[in-house]
């Protein structure tokens, strides 16, 4: 038999002695690591989000740490008191409510996987809705995961296990309960009096379901049962992962099914709350080098909270406006910590400089300076290095008093009543950075005029808060260095700048707040002493004639209610210590566009991003039908208007075209004769309409518009679709 004849049909492959040469081989290595390790600009992105991963990874254990003990505790308790012989049929299980954040779900679960894994036992099988469709699928991956996917033990190094244990090596569709139980007993075997010991060292059977709600429930209610018959040989444990409430749980499942299950209800943090700590404690500080603006910052918020409620999200969505700000721009690797500012400072070329010189908040900045201060800017390279990097230490200190205000304004307004602020960080972040709130928010006025009336103990209260949040910020910044000592050189000495925020600036905040608290403390909230006037016009009053001299009267006692009283102590204090946060939120509460080279270290380019992390499919599935060269790029696609059709367009674009002319029903027959008309124009309307090829082509693409959702068949008409959409 010759090589290219064969029973059935194929394509046959003749190298005619072609070899891929090794060069070829090597520049397919090249990958985007190595093209761009030598730029500034993604060094500097990528040492600034291996902190931020860190951190990340920190504050999810703290978060969940006291969560997943929890549950391991239980599963350990499970494991050491299980006695067989009197569950009659009960299986232990756990109830972690976990919110409707689903995207953060995954780490959740493989953070306890792996814990139960290391102290508890190595025979953990998680089960997510699409493996298990049916029954029989579910008791398959089940089976399979527990006997093959978790298994670490080693035999050999355990005391009391035989070295010569079967060794099971089935097929995923031989996997039944019984299967598990002879598989348990095996490497369990079970041991003479003398070697009780070994009794405990049997492991427990978990089975995480991470997905409650998306289960069929009479799949998962056949499972229980048919687990509850062999619980009395194998120690299972279910771990069941519920976004919404218990109250799911048991509508589910009937009475007899739930009755077979010994529910433990265990709480997560939710999604909000989750939220608030990951953008406080990693994203809205000053140790993070790049920051958001109020309006890109007020777009990742309400993308969680009208869309998916996932902090996995919103962290994505930041890193990608991180990289957006950062790419093929060198300037931007001045966005760096403190203590990078001098080496990326020198390392900047001319063409860098010129950059930096062409920033908008660099205008305001040189008009303040003298001509021979101008002239030096542009002309001499290492002065304006210098004043660069000046300029950039004094932008790091703006940076740190605005979020230590920011935290401040919120401890003292989280409480006042109707939350004109509001009461989250994250909220005051939004509003302070796109409007300078002390001149322009009435809110901000409000506010103020609420701590005038607020009682000694809440203020006390409210100061003591005030003083934790300064101290975390100068415990923080024990390592920060200071303010870099620059020789003089030219006109450095004639540049104003302005060195009173910073260290220097918490530090006389939290001396002054010392202060106001040492004196709320003594003061004294008492008032009994009129003025005299008050006293003169009392004596007054009760000598006049009431009969003669009424209205005498009448302005003895207007004048007596427009004599103000003493204030108290307390009041006096109160008065002072507001006007003096006043002073402070005004000078610290600056927005940031009003900061020179502020685009360096904010990112503000939201229209670039929006479209990226607000998607629109139906937007999107629009353009691609009707105007395809958007996407494909290519020449053949090319349409004088997106009203037109070539018969070069792919073959549902045609036929969404078409639809796109027709009333609420379609004849698909008419339909059909259009599309042949279109893609066929040059031949007679018989051979067209009878071509077979055609007519498959027009029965896939009207498959694909019902499967996107344009169309659907009709009822009332056999040969007729009805369309979708308007």
């Amino acid at each position: 038999m010759e090589s290219t004849v064969s029973v059935s049909k194929g394509v046959f492959l003749f190298p005619n002695g072609f070899k891929r040469t090794k060069k070829y081989k090597k520049k397919l290595k090249c990958n985007l690591n190595e093209c761009l390790s030598k730029d500034p600009w993604y060094e500097t992105f990528k040492r600034n989000w291996e902190l931020i991963e860190s951190q990340l990874k920190e504050l999810h254990e703290q978060t969940y740490s006291v969560l997943l003990n929890d549950i391991v505790n239980y599963v350990k308790l499970i494991n050491q008191e299980y006695e067989y012989d009197t569950l009659e049929g009960i299986i232990s299980s756990a109830t972690l409510l976990t919110g409707v954040n689903q995207p953060d779900h995954v780490n959740q679960f493989l953070a306890l996987i792996n814990k139960i894994s290391e102290e508890v036992t190595p025979h953990v099988a998680m089960i997510n809705s699409q493996d298990a469709q049916t029954v029989k699928h579910l008791v398959e991956n089940t089976v399979w995961q527990l006997i093959h996917g978790q298994d670490v033990l080693d035999n050999s190094a355990d005391e009391g296990f035989d070295n010569d244990i079967p060794q099971f090596k089935i097929k995923k569709n031989q996997c039944t309960v019984k299967t598990l139980l002879n598989w348990y007993e095996a490497k369990y075997k079970k041991h003479s009096p003398k070697k009780q010991k070994c009794a405990n060292l049997k492991k427990a059977l978990v089975i995480i379901i991470p997905d409650f709600e998306s289960f069929n429930c009479n799949v998962l209610q056949d499972f229980v049962m048919i687990i509850s018959s062999y619980v009395q040989f194998l120690p299972i444990v279910l771990i069941f992962g519920v976004a919404t409430s218990v109250s799911a749980l048991h509508k589910s499942f009937p009475y007899h099914v739930s009755s077979k299950l010994l529910i433990k209800v265990f709480h997560s943090h939710p999604s909000h709350v989750y939220m608030n700590q990951v953008l406080e404690k990693i994203f809205l500080t000053h140790t993070n080098p790049f920051h958001l603006s109020g309006k890109a910052f007020e777009l990742m918020t309400d993308v969680f909270l009208f869309y998916d409620f996932s902090v996995t999200g919103i962290i994505q969505s930041i890193k990608y406006c991180m990289i957006d700000h950062y790419f093929g721009d060198n300037i931007k690797s001045l966005c760096c910590p403190r203590d990078k500012i001098e080496e990326a400072v020198n390392n900047l070329t001319i063409y860098d400089l010129e950059n930096i010189r062409q920033l908008l908040s660099f205008r305001p900045f040189l008009e303040v300076q003298d001509c021979e201060t101008k002239i030096g800017l542009f002309k001499d390279d290492d002065f304006f290095r210098e004043v660069l990097t000046k300029e950039l230490y004094k932008l790091h200190d703006y940076i740190h008093s605005f979020y230590l205000c920011i935290r401040l304004l919120s401890v003292f307004v989280k409480d006042l009543p109707k939350n004109t602020l509001g009461k989250t960080v994250r909220e005051l972040y939004i509003k302070c950075s796109m409007e300078s709130v002390t001149n322009n928010a009435q809110s901000y006025r409000d506010a103020i005029q609420l701590l005038k009336f607020q009682s000694q103990m809440q203020l006390i209260e409210s100061i003591k808060n005030a003083l934790k949040e300064i101290n975390s910020f100068l415990q923080a910044d024990t390592l920060v260095k200071p303010l870099r000592s620059t020789p003089s050189k030219n006109n450095l000495h004639n540049i104003s700048l302005k060195n009173d925020l910073g260290l220097d600036f918490a530090k006389t905040i939290r001396i002054h707040l010392l202060t106001f608290l040492r004196q709320l403390e003594n003061a004294s909230n008492e008032t009994s002493v009129l003025t005299n006037t008050v006293m003169d016009t009392e004596n007054d009053v009760e000598n006049v004639n009431l009969l003669g001299n009424r209205y005498k009267l009448k302005e003895k006692l207007l004048k007596a209610t427009r004599v103000e009283k003493i204030q108290s102590e307390y009041e006096m204090i109160r008065l002072r210590f507001v006007s003096y946060l006043e002073e402070v939120f005004t000078k610290g509460l600056q927005p940031p566009h009003t900061q020179t080279f502020h685009e360096i270290m904010f990112f503000s380019d939201v229209s670039s991003v929006k479209k990226q992390i607000v998607g629109s499919p139906r937007g999107a599935i629009h353009t691609a039908l009707s105007n395809p060269i958007h996407y494909l790029q290519c020449s053949c696609c090319r349409l004088d208007s997106t009203e037109s059709i070539s018969d070069s367009l792919p073959d549902v674009c045609i036929a969404y075209k078409l639809h796109r002319e027709c009333g609420k029903h379609i004849n698909l027959y008419d339909w059909l004769q259009a599309f042949a008309a279109v893609v066929s124009p040059d031949e007679d309307d018989e051979c067209r309409y009878q071509d077979i090829t055609i007519q498959v082509r027009f029965t896939r693409a009207v498959s694909e518009l019902q499967f996107l959702g344009f169309i659907k068949t009709s009822k009332r008409k056999t040969d007729h679709v009805m369309r979708l959409t308007w």
